[in-house]
């Protein structure tokens, strides 16, 4: 098993690419490289950062990693795509010499009229860095290639290119998400419900919040999500509210009284007990149980 070994900074390093600091981000940006190219100058080791207004994907197509999101680690075996909307800490360890490829583009370009049908799920804006089975392995790694070989133009080429990618990924996560799959309608109403859980989780919205800024009822919005992920919306939301709590311990170094009021908890002790009411553990206990990702 692959262990990732990461030290615990302050506060999260933030890369155009990684190791690669400043710089206008292009809306057309688009970069494509091997696994190889940045992991092997770092052993193999890509420590806990993010990427604010890039997307990433890095497929795996022979040897093995391990993904960490601040939640805990996602084995990645040959065939796994790994997932990073813009501004999400996500960090890699890879056995030596495997093979892929890491794409990044600008989180504006997946707003082209070119791209938007293909990127309207919630993987590629979501609240999670996740890693995903492809099911067309083959056909994304010569796409992923054709990229590469194009360079960092954006040109139409590449974005029909790009399209069939995140028609692949797209999916690959509403597939891993719903299994068999709901009617059409209510999953888009989750991914909708989602994305505002995003930008919502630490105003601690109600359901009748939620429903309300979709234009729904709350009984539509809770029999959309039990029947698209088992859980009602207002579990959905506490989850995402734990996931950021989950983060902030393994990633910085703030206190629990910061984390507490970052994510909108009134009282430290409160949100203590909200979350060892969810893990099982303090807040405390929870941070030094992350040694595996501290150096």
């Amino acid at each position: 098993m692959l262990a990732v070994a990461m030290g615990q900074p302050t506060e999260i390093t933030q890369f155009r690419l990684y190791g690669e600091v400043g710089g206008d981000l292009a809306p057309e940006f688009v970069h494509i490289e091997p696994i190889s190219a940045r992991s092997s100058l770092y052993e193999w080791t890509i420590s806990p950062h993010a990427h604010p207004g890039i997307v990433q994907l890095l497929l795996v197509v022979a040897g093995q990693g391990v993904l960490a999101d601040g939640e805990g680690e996602a084995a990645l075996p040959p065939g796994s795509l790994s997932v990073a909307p813009s501004g999400l800490v996500h960090a890699f360890r890879f056995a030596p010499d495997t093979q892929g490829w890491v794409l990044s583009l600008a989180e504006a370009l997946l707003d082209d009229p070119r791209l938007a049908p293909f990127a309207a799920g919630s993987a590629l804006r979501g609240g999670r860095v996740r890693p995903v089975l492809l099911g067309e392995v083959a056909l994304a790694d010569a796409l992923l290639a054709t990229l590469h070989s194009r360079g960092p133009d954006a040109s139409s080429a590449t974005l029909a290119t790009l399209a069939m990618l995140l028609a692949l990924v797209d999916e690959a996560a509403a597939r891993a998400q719903s299994g068999e799959g709901p009617p059409d309608r209510r999953l888009a109403l989750v991914r909708r419900f989602t994305a505002l859980l995003d930008q919502h989780y630490g105003a601690q919205w109600g359901v009748a919040d939620y429903a309300r800024e979709l234009g729904t009822t709350p009984q539509t919005l809770t029999r959309a999500c039990r029947q698209v992920t088992g859980k009602p919306p207002g579990e959905l939301a506490l989850d995402r509210l734990l996931r950021e709590a989950m983060r902030a311990l393994t990633f910085t170094a703030a206190g629990v009284a910061q984390i507490a009021q970052d994510l909108g908890f009134a009282d430290p002790a409160y949100f203590s007990r909200f979350f060892k009411a969810r893990t099982g553990i303090e807040p405390s206990r929870f941070r030094r149980e992350r040694a595996w990702l501290r150096g």
